[in-house]
C-alpha cells in the first residue's frame, strides 16, 4: 500500500487546484476510452465493433467537451 500512496503523490499534480486534478482524471479517462476503442476493433465482431465503437464515441466526445470546458474555465 505505502507504494501504491507514493505512486500517486508522484503521478498527481503538485497543486492541489481541483481544475487541475479534473484535467487529470478527464486526461486519463480519455486514454482508457481510446484504449477501449483500439482493444474492441482488434478481439470483437463486426456487429459489436460497429455497436460498442459507436457508444465508445459518445463517451469520448463527451469527455472531450468536459475537457475543454475545464481547460478554458479559470
Amino acid at each position: 500500500m505505502p507504494t501504491v500512496a507514493l505512486h500517486l503523490m508522484v503521478a498527481m499534480p503538485t497543486t492541489t487546484d481541483s481544475r487541475h486534478l479534473s484535467l487529470f482524471i478527464l486526461a486519463a479517462l480519455i486514454t482508457l476510452t481510446l484504449a477501449a476503442i483500439r482493444g474492441l476493433v482488434r478481439r470483437a465482431r463486426v456487429v459489436m465493433v460497429v455497436s460498442g465503437t459507436s457508444v465508445l464515441l459518445v463517451v469520448l466526445a463527451v469527455l472531450a467537451i468536459a475537457y475543454v470546458i475545464t481547460l478554458g474555465v479559470g
